[in-house]
């Protein structure tokens, strides 16, 4: 795809999950890099408005702007299948298993296990109701999450000796526990089969891990490129990150995200985001302009790798 101008470009943004703000954000920045490079743009926010609409904009392709369920869980990648509208992002079953935790966890640990270099995840811990409250069979501090979901939304460190709190909407089945490894946080992009670089992440006013306020406040968070990590460590991350890319057949974009224990000099990953937020606070940008790419660059590379599953 070589021309811009007069492309209909249809971007999809909004929804009404946790995540819906993070998604609205993220079409702001894309939706400007659309307009610089020439396209002609609609905007569609799911929330607001009946799917049926979109066979009806006759749009040549569809950008994805959404995160978290519907958007991000292969969902909405579906519909787009169905209506023939080649899209950005990855497709059904890759937007499915990285969507849910422990599916890609196994997935990508049995795939490279018997490698040269297997990907290593934090140990998973069991989560058990004893009707007054939830707990693990384990001593120290441990991560408790969705196993769906992103941005961080619904993730708690529970310290030694600390109960698992009930939460409102979630139960012990739709939640995953982990041991809490690691003291570097890392990230690395892969933007069309080229992990960019490694991003080390400090977080601001005494936050535990990368959180949701972390990630989106302005100064909630400082990012430190390259990562100041050793390079065999910075090289491994490159590599899984592009690996758990391809294992699991994303396209276009994705964003791997780690930890690092530097006592042990062992390296785990934590997840792969196949939406990576395109926010004035994202990381993704952010590592492409290190590499010489500005977001227009990125935008024009989504739109060339937008497809549709038969």
């Amino acid at each position: 795809m070589k021309t811009y101008k007069n492309l209909h470009v249809l971007l999809l943004k909004g929804g009404n999950g946790f995540e819906r703000e993070v998604s609205l954000n993220t079409a702001i920045e894309c939706a400007k890099a659309i307009k610089q490079i020439g396209c002609k743009i609609t905007e569609v926010d799911i929330a607001e408005n009946d799917l049926s609409s979109l066979a009806k904009i006759n749009a040549d392709i569809c950008f994805n702007a959404l995160h978290g369920d519907y958007g991000e869980d292969g969902s909405i990648q579906g519909f787009l299948n169905l209506l023939k509208i080649p899209y950005t992002h990855s497709g059904v079953a890759t937007s499915s298993i990285a969507m849910n935790k422990i599916n890609f966890k196994r997935i990508i640990t049995e795939a490279t296990m018997f490698s040269n270099d297997p990907i290593y995840f934090p140990k998973s811990l069991q989560i058990k109701d004893n009707g007054k409250y939830l707990e693990v069979d384990y001593d120290n501090t441990f991560v408790v999450k969705p196993i769906k979901g992103g941005s961080s939304v619904g993730v708690n460190i529970i310290k030694k000796g600390n109960k698992i709190p009930y939460f409102n909407e979630l139960n012990n089945e739709q939640l995953m526990a982990e041991t809490f490894v690691g003291s570097k946080e890392l990230t690395v992009t892969v933007l069309k089969e080229n992990p960019l670089c490694v991003t080390e992440i400090t977080t601001t006013n005494n936050k535990e891990f990368y959180n949701y306020k972390a990630k989106y406040d302005k100064n909630g968070s400082s990012h430190k490129i390259p990562a100041d990590i050793p390079k065999v460590i910075y090289k491994k991350a490159l590599s899984w990150a592009l690996k758990a890319h391809q294992i699991i057949g994303c396209r276009g974009i994705s964003r791997a995200d780690f930890r690092y224990d530097e006592n042990n000099e062992t390296l785990y990953m934590l997840e792969l985001n196949t939406q990576p937020g395109m926010t004035q606070t994202s990381l993704s940008p952010e590592q492409a302009a290190y590499c010489g790419i500005n977001i227009n660059d990125m935008i024009k590379i989504l739109l060339e790798e937008a497809s549709y599953e038969c």
